[in-house]
C-alpha cells in the first residue's frame, strides 16, 4: 500500500526523481538518502498515533491539537492536494501513450479517470485487494529494469553533465530532498493510517510501515543512478525511464509502459481515495466524485512535465508544515501515554 501511494507516473518514470535530484548530478544522491530517512520516520510517527487514537482520519493524525476546526481544515486541506494527483496523474497517462504508441494524449489520460472512478466506487477492502496484486509486480518490474540501465554498457553520456536547470522552487540540492520528500510524504498519510488499523498486530504494522516506506527511499538512489547515465537524455524525456528501456529493448519497451501504467494507476487510485474519505456518504458521493475526477482531468491536460516543474514543488512547501505538524502530534501523543501509564 505504501508502494502504491508514491510508485506513480513521476516516481517510476523517473520524472521526479531528475527534477528533484538529477539535475545537480551526483550530489543529488545526498538529497535522495534524505529523502529514505524522512520517508521511514513519517511511516513510524503515523502507524504510532494511528494505533493510538484508533483512527485514520487524516485531520487527526497530523493536527496536534484537538480544535475540531483546526482538524476538520487540515483534513480537507490535505484532500484538496491528494485530488490534485487526479490531474497530473493523468496527465502523466496521456503521456504514457502518446510517447509509447502515439495516441493523443488526453485518451490515455481519460483511461487513467475512468479506472480511478471504478476502484474508487469500492471500499478500502477493494483497494487493498487490487493493490495487493498489481504492486509488487509492478515494483520487481521496475527494479529489474532500473537496474539493467545502470548496468548497460551501451548506454553513455550523449551531453553535457553539469548545467542542468532545477525548479526555481527548489534552486540546491538539499531544498529539493526537503521538498521531495515532504510532496511524497503526503501521499503516505491516508495509507499510513488504514493500514495501521488493517494490520493484525502492533508489529506487524510498524514493521509494514518501515519497510513500505524504505523501498521508495531505495528505490529514488537506484533511479537516480540510471539518470545519471545519460544526463542529457533524462533532461530532454517526459518519461525517462520508459525512454531507457526502449534503449535497452523493444520487448523490455513494452513491459515497463504497462508497469507504468499500472503505478499511475495505483497512485491516482489511492491519492483519489484519500479525497473521497472527506465526501459525505450519501445517493450524491459518486456523482460527485465522478464530476471532480473529470474535472481533475481537464485541468491535467495542462501537461505532466510542467505539473511536477511547479505544482510538486509548491505541494512540497505545504507537506513541510504537515510532516512538522505530525512530528509535534507523534511527541504528545507519547507522552499522553506514558504520563496514562504512569497513572
Amino acid at each position: 500500500m505504501y508502494l502504491g501511494v508514491i510508485m506513480g507516473a513521476g516516481f517510476a518514470s523517473g520524472r521526479e526523481c531528475w527534477q528533484f535530484f538529477g539535475v545537480f548530478g551526483r550530489k543529488g544522491a545526498f538529497g535522495a538518502v534524505f529523502t529514505c530517512i524522512v520517508f521511514i520516520l513519517m511511516a513510524w510517527m503515523l502507524t504510532y498515533i494511528a494505533r493510538s487514537r484508533n483512527t485514520a482520519d487524516l485531520g487527526q493524525l497530523v493536527s496536534p491539537t484537538d480544535n475540531p476546526v483546526v482538524v476538520q481544515g487540515i483534513g480537507y486541506l490535505l484532500a484538496l492536494i491528494y485530488y490534485t494527483l487526479i490531474m497530473s496523474m493523468s496527465a502523466a497517462g496521456g503521456s504514457l501513450l502518446n510517447q509509447e504508441l502515439g495516441i493523443p494524449k488526453p485518451v490515455g489520460g481519460i483511461i487513467i479517470v475512468a479506472l480511478v472512478i471504478m476502484t474508487v466506487f469500492g471500499d478500502f477492502e477493494r483497494l487493498s485487494r487490487i493493490f495487493g496484486k498489481i504492486v509488487p509486480i509492478v515494483f520487481a518490474f521496475s527494479i529489474v529494469t532500473i537496474l539493467l540501465v545502470i548496468f548497460s554498457s551501451s548506454i553513455k553520456q550523449s551531453g553535457p553533465v553539469s548545467g542542468y536547470s532545477p525548479s526555481r522552487i527548489a534552486p540546491k540540492w538539499w531544498i529539493s530532498g526537503v521538498i521531495f520528500a515532504s510532496y511524497n510524504g503526503l501521499g503516505m498519510i491516508t495509507m499510513a493510517g488504514q493500514c495501521a488499523l488493517q494490520a493484525k498486530d502492533r508489529r506487524t504494522a510498524f514493521r509494514g510501515a518501515v519497510i513500505g516506506a524504505a523501498l521508495p527511499g531505495v528505490m529514488t538512489l537506484l533511479l537516480l543512478a540510471a539518470l545519471l547515465k545519460d544526463m542529457a537524455f533524462s533532461s530532454a524525456m517526459d518519461l525517462p525511464m520508459l525512454a531507457y528501456s526502449l534503449r535497452i529493448s523493444k520487448v523490455l519497451n513494452i513491459f515497463y509502459a504497462v508497469t507504468l501504467y499500472g503505478s499511475i494507476y495505483s497512485t491516482a487510485a489511492s491519492t483519489f481515495y484519500g479525497f473521497s474519505t472527506k465526501i459525505r456518504p450519501g445517493r450524491r458521493k459518486k456523482s460527485i466524485l465522478a464530476a471532480a475526477a473529470v474535472i481533475g482531468y481537464l485541468l491535467g491536460l495542462t501537461g505532466f512535465k510542467t505539473l511536477v516543474a511547479y505544482l510538486y514543488p509548491a505541494q512540497g512547501y505545504v507537506g513541510i508544515v504537515i510532516i512538522g505538524m505530525i512530528a509535534v502530534n507523534y511527541f504528545k501523543e507519547k507522552r499522553q501515554n506514558s504520563q496514562n501509564r504512569q497513572i
